[in-house]
């Protein structure tokens, strides 16, 4: 499913210069063919490929998020 708003706004970013990474499904679509570093998160099951992909992000974004060279302020947990 192509997102256009997803789109324009990788366009926009790689237009001002701004690295663009992703974290898509195993066939990637626009975002893998744009983006500068992709994450492709494997699915096991074709029916559920859009929330398995969805959920892995989460996983990503926590532990980009939580690693201690990435933090400006450390957390509270």
């Amino acid at each position: 499913d192509v997102s256009g708003s997803i789109c324009k706004a990788i366009d926009i970013a790689k237009e001002n210069g701004t690295e663009v990474f992703g974290i898509v499904g195993p066939q990637g679509g626009y975002t893998s063919e744009k983006a500068d570093l992709v994450i492709k998160v494997p699915v096991l099951n074709k029916a559920h490929i859009t929330p398995h992909t969805e959920a892995f992000q989460a996983v990503i974004w926590h532990a980009l998020v939580s690693h201690p060279l990435l933090q400006k302020n450390k957390t509270k947990w």
